[in-house]
């Protein structure tokens, strides 16, 4: 987390069994943000609802978490529009978009080149 920034999205690449949101609870603890995320589970019809997250995320200085991406193939366009358009300029310090994604080959490249990568393995 002590390399992340509020304009580079920190995206959990999935292996089948493994579910980042226990440690992305803990570190909000650790670091006060319980209160202050949101989190949205992608698939279909949530792509409004993942927008409105991140508009109101980036305000508010919330930690906005999309969970499995690779559900949501159709919003990934947008997503990368969103992602483009994070200027550190214009966001809270304390925003962070979390994304969680199986490999999946609609996931757009320049998200993934920007993003800050990590993979969790199952228990």
């Amino acid at each position: 987390f002590s390399d992340s920034s509020c304009d580079k999205p920190l995206i959990f690449v999935l292996s089948s069994g493994a579910d980042p949101m226990a440690e992305i609870v803990r570190l909000a603890q650790k670091l006060g943000m319980m209160d202050k995320q949101q989190s949205v589970s992608l698939g279909q019809g949530q792509g409004p609802k993942a927008t409105q997250a991140i508009s109101s995320g980036k305000e508010q200085g919330l930690w906005v978490i999309l969970q499995n991406c690779h559900l949501a193939p159709s919003f990934m366009p947008t997503l990368e529009l969103l992602v483009e358009e994070l200027n550190p300029e214009k966001l809270a310090d304390t925003f962070r978009l979390w994304l969680t994604a199986m490999p999946s080959p609609e996931f757009p490249v320049s998200v993934l080149q920007n993003g800050l990568k990590m993979t969790n393995e199952p228990p």
